[in-house]
């Protein structure tokens, strides 16, 4: 090793800095030979950032003995996004061959975020769940076809969690039948944290009694969701995208809330209409036809959550 690379690793400095949109500017201009920009990863920091959700953290933007800036571009180019300033932690005087090793350990994924926060029930399903509601919420799973379910930010898990405590409930109901039913946890227990903000107690009637295989005959529309799922699983038929799971569930839960039979769930094609998700109907007082009763609280018309 010679004398001038020892005297450059000496010089390693570390400090923390407020990182301005003006100085993340400076600081991409000696972004010399980085990875490609994810521009997806820019807006979900930038998202955190506006919405005071960004935390200091033990990961520094580094720069090498050079002045060249080998990691931090996407903070950089989300705090110009977002407008905001935040404090950073800075490392100066590394090795330029440091940028090979960066970003090789294995990530933090929102289920850690959340066993970290105190949520030690099932926190990955608890993720998955959350970026589902998000993708739903925002547009990108509007139909049958759609395939595209963008990531969450940990601070954005950890945010929808806490916003939606009911979805406890969901989870609890989804870990007692979704192996009956053969259908992924995540989407049944979103689906059912869907369910339980129209009726809580007919929702859980549904997923019970599909479980329980309590159905009627043919034209119910439990018993068409359960056949779905089933013959996916036993490769009778290929198993449903996400999208396609949520239409399913959805279009036999409107059925079944209005008392009607139905015989199949097939959505249309993308290029034509008939594949959009539905709205989530409330359930019909009265007896419904495939179906058993209403529970005691809708029938009467009072609120389950009363």
């Amino acid at each position: 090793m010679t004398t001038e690379k020892t005297n450059r690793q000496n010089r390693i400095t570390h400090e923390l800095v407020q990182l301005t949109p003006e100085l993340a500017e400076r600081w991409l201009g000696r972004n010399l030979g980085n990875r490609n920009l994810r521009r997806h990863k820019v807006l979900q920091y930038a998202r955190d950032m506006r919405e005071g959700n960004w935390q200091t953290s033990g990961q520094a933007i580094q720069f090498d003995w050079d002045g060249r800036l080998i990691d931090g571009q996407h903070r950089c180019e989300a705090v110009i996004e977002s407008g905001v300033t935040i404090t950073v932690l800075v490392v100066k005087g590394l090795n330029p061959q440091a940028r090979g090793v960066i970003d090789t350990g294995a990530k933090r994924s929102g289920g850690d975020a959340l066993r970290f926060a105190g949520y030690a029930q099932d926190p990955t399903l608890l993720a998955a769940v959350a970026r589902l509601a998000d993708a739903r919420e925002n547009g990108y799973l509007r139909t049958a076809m759609a395939a595209n379910v963008p990531s969450l930010s940990n601070a954005d898990v950890i945010a929808w969690v806490e916003k939606n405590p009911r979805v406890s409930s969901a989870l609890s109901i989804a870990r007692r039948t979704y192996r009956e039913i053969n259908i992924q946890p995540s989407v049944w227990t979103y689906c059912l944290y869907e369910m339980g903000k129209v009726d809580e107690g007919a929702a859980s009637e549904f997923a019970q009694s599909i479980a329980d295989m309590r159905l009627d005959g043919r034209g119910d529309p439990r018993r068409v969701l359960l056949d779905i799922f089933h013959r996916a699983a036993t490769g009778q038929r290929r198993k449903p995208d996400v999208a396609e799971a949520i239409y399913i569930v959805y279009r036999a839960w409107n059925a079944w809330a209005r008392g009607q039979q139905l015989t199949q769930i097939i959505p249309g094609k993308a290029d034509t209409g008939g594949n959009e998700i539905p709205s989530l109907e409330a359930p019909t007082p009265g007896d419904r036809n495939g179906s058993r009763s209403m529970p005691e609280s809708a029938q009467s018309g009072r609120n389950p959550h009363e």
